[in-house]
């Protein structure tokens, strides 16, 4: 077998490959320049789907068949022509777009495709504004899942720093119509229809507490006076044992042993730090999760203040499940880093041994062929990182 990894950039995609052992790499780079990249799958027959966005055209899809020769999609995932979306959202985006395309806030128009994943003979795009959106004819359309889309409580929720984005999905093996998603700063939402309802889960995950009025909002519910905002951060599991779900989250690890209806803090061994409000709990964004060993990776950060390697020293923190502790592992990385690792910049390739791989915004790539026990820089200086994807060809 062979092994590619589509890395994600401000600037473009560049597309590595390795053999089975992935101690040798070629580097194509840099395809499909002029647009950011911002998230990739593969589905069951082999096509492989890139999520793009400009400030300019907005956000789309563009697939290929050999990773050199690339289709864009005529009909992207798209909100009604009607929809005025989140206030919140559109003062934080508005700032890059020198071209006026968010000026009437519009949720139409989508300013980014936070995730792509392929479920069976169905895809799914997370996006920003938050919402989540289904192909079944391999992303020629688009329809909206609109349980979660129009759910009750989305008059409350609170865009993170990075905008209101749909970042995360994960699906059960098992069972196809129980799906699981990730908004900053909504928190997670379970279905256990296939979409049809929603859910949110997160008893037991610390949260902040906005006054409504500091919002400043028109559209704010008559009668809410505080919102209660969670930030998930990142979300990882093995489709095939999906209760067990672990959250990165702003305000620590958490992990669920029941499909969400319970978190628990999952903190010894990570580093502790202090966030801008002076809680103390473990800080980051990439989590990742090899099914096989059941090896989960995570890369915590200094804190929402200065979001880099703590101590400015990059380390891998592993565990496994089952375990009450992390294990910091370090070698083959650099002693001295202050870059930030994004939530979507972190992927395994389910091999034996499984690789990992990850990219920081000083456009680093790392790998490791030992389920990250050991790491090595391989040979490309990007852009910055937005999103890294690894598949065994």
């Amino acid at each position: 077998m062979s092994v590619a990894v589509i890395v994600g950039t401000d600037k473009g995609a560049a597309v590595l490959r390795s053999d089975e052992a992935r101690r040798r790499w070629d580097v194509d780079a840099l395809q499909l320049p002029g647009w950011r990249v911002t998230a990739s799958t593969r589905d069951q027959q082999g096509r492989f789907y890139v999520a793009v966005a400009s400030e300019v055209y907005g956000a789309a899809v563009v697939v290929s068949d050999d990773l050199e020769h690339w289709r864009q999609l005529d009909n992207p995932p798209r909100y009604w022509p009607d929809d005025r979306g989140n206030a919140g959202h559109h003062r934080l985006i508005r700032g890059s777009d020198f071209a006026g395309v968010y000026a009437d806030q519009q949720r139409r128009y989508l300013d980014q495709i936070w995730k792509l994943h392929a479920a069976g003979d169905r895809l799914y795009a997370g996006v920003s504004e938050a919402g989540l959106f289904r192909s079944d004819d391999r992303g020629e359309t688009w329809q909206p899942v609109l349980g979660l889309n129009e759910h009750p409580s989305r008059p409350t929720w609170v865009p993170g720093a990075g905008g209101l984005g749909l970042h995360s999905i994960l699906t059960d093996a098992e069972r196809p119509e129980r799906i699981w998603v990730g908004i900053s700063a909504a928190g997670v939402f379970r279905t256990d229809d296939g979409g049809g309802t929603w859910e949110r889960k997160n008893d037991g995950v610390a949260s902040d507490t906005i006054e409504a009025g500091d919002l400043g909002w028109e559209s704010m519910p008559a009668g809410v006076t505080t919102i209660e905002a969670f930030c998930a951060h990142g979300l990882t599991h093995d489709p095939r044992h999906a209760e067990v779900i672990y959250r990165q989250d702003h305000h620590g690890m958490y992990l669920t042993r029941d499909g969400g209806d319970h978190w628990e803090l999952v903190e010894s061994g990570l580093p502790v730090v202090e966030l801008a409000g002076g809680k103390r709990c473990v800080f980051g964004f990439a989590v990742a999760l090899d099914p096989r060993t059941e090896t989960v990776l995570s890369i915590p950060l200094a804190g929402d203040n200065f979001r880099y390697p703590v101590g400015g020293e990059l380390k891998v923190y592993r565990t496994h499940v089952g375990d009450e502790s992390w294990e910091a592992t370090s070698e083959g990385l650099p002693a001295v880093c202050f870059s930030n690792i994004l939530r979507g910049a972190i992927s395994v390739d389910h091999l034996d041994p499984c690789g990992a791989y990850f990219g920081t915004t000083g456009g680093d790539i790392f790998a490791s062929n030992d389920v990250g026990q050991t790491w090595s820089a391989l040979p490309a200086r990007l852009p910055r990182v937005l999103s890294v994807n690894a598949f065994a060809l």
